[in-house]
């Protein structure tokens, strides 16, 4: 072991090193729990070495193997940085400036978050209604929907940029604005203040979203589109 250290004494930072540099440049497709197992077990070989190299009393083999742990060390805290401020900051999104409102297109603007309706529901209509609110920040909003008699499955929401028809985070919105529905005979309130986020764009850049209702059937599985309305809308600056 002795001559061994003392012949390779520089393997083990370079293995350590290695392994730090291969989360963002060799081995992206590594799974997380494989970077931990690498990275422990190269940190444990460096920690061994240098030990050994502290018995042998080889001390300019110690210190350059330890400023080199150490300045990998200091990259890999870097990096996490860097991770940590992309995920918390990722940038402007500029969807809504990319996506101008036409003059000509009709829309809605959702309510304020504690904004009353200013008409009653006429139950009497027997017409399909959705009304969109703001919720506690800027692309956070809910949901309500009153709708004639419905077979029992689930409500839905999907979303799409008005001009483009490109849609807004499909699988998101769909899931977090699903209500189970039962089966009703009559006008009713099928779903109240569902919550639901769209991620495209940031704060006060607005731009024209059409939210279309669909309702799954629970018998069946079958989906059909129930209604349609454009809002203005912004997304949720993460």
């Amino acid at each position: 072991m002795k001559n061994f250290i003392n012949r390779f004494w520089w393997l083990f930072p370079v293995l350590f090193a290695a392994a730090i540099f291969s989360i963002a440049i060799i081995t992206p497709s590594w799974t997380p729990m494989l970077w931990v197992i690498s990275i422990l077990l190269t940190f444990m070989a460096l920690i061994t070495s240098w030990i050994f190299l502290l018995i042998f009393k080889k001390w300019w083999k110690f210190l350059f193997s330890f400023i080199m742990g150490a300045l990998t060390v200091a990259f890999f805290i870097y990096l996490l940085y860097l991770g940590i401020s992309l995920a918390f900051n990722p940038g402007p999104d500029n969807f809504g400036k990319e996506h101008p409102i036409p003059a000509h297109l009709e829309y809605s603007i959702p309510l304020d978050e504690r904004e009353e309706l200013s008409f009653p529901i006429d139950s009497t209509a027997q017409d399909t209604w959705l009304q969109i609110w703001n919720d506690f920040q800027g692309g956070m909003y809910t949901y309500e929907f009153h709708h004639p008699a419905l077979e029992e499955g689930w409500i839905y929401l999907r979303c799409y940029e008005a001009t483009e028809n490109i849609p807004l985070s499909p699988e998101r919105i769909s899931a977090a604005s699903m209500v189970a529905t039962p089966s009703t005979t009559s006008f009713s309130k099928v779903v109240e203040k569902q919550c639901f986020t769209i991620y495209r764009g940031d704060w006060g850049d607005y731009y024209a979203a059409r939210i279309e209702v669909w309702h799954k059937d629970a018998k069946t599985g079958k989906e059909r589109k129930l209604m349609e309305k454009v809002y203005r809308v912004e997304g949720w600056q993460r």
